[in-house]
């Protein structure tokens, strides 16, 4: 289960399996905190990844934490004359799978601004 530390996912000890008192094979014990701008990067760069659209120049994403869930607020470009909507929901889509499965938090919504429109 995950906790809120700080606005932070924080990820709990792993073990190897039900009941096991030690890890075999991995870290012994720990947890991992994720802060806000690390997941709003992995989200930028998500953006990047989809075809036709790019981070917009100024801060293109933010992120607020709770207990292991994300809220995303993205501002996008979108090339000219391409399908905005159609872009925006791969948007969505892709940043959503990406940061799920990079900081093992759940994403619970995605809004996105286009920003801008470019050549």
């Amino acid at each position: 289960m995950e906790r809120l530390r700080e606005g932070r996912v924080t990820v709990p000890p792993q073990r190897s399996g039900p009941g096991s008192r030690e890890a075999v094979g991995r870290d012994p014990g720990g947890r991992t905190d994720i802060p806000p701008r690390v997941v709003e990067r992995v989200a930028s760069q998500a953006i990047r990844e989809v075809p036709g659209a790019e981070p917009a120049r100024t801060r293109a994403a933010r992120a607020r934490m709770s207990g292991g869930v994300v809220r995303l607020r993205l501002r996008i470009a979108v090339r000219y004359r391409d399908p905005v909507v159609q872009i925006a929901g791969r948007v969505r889509s892709h940043v959503r799978e990406r940061v799920e499965w990079t900081t093992g938090g759940r994403v619970h919504r995605v809004d996105i601004e286009i920003a801008e429109l470019v050549r």
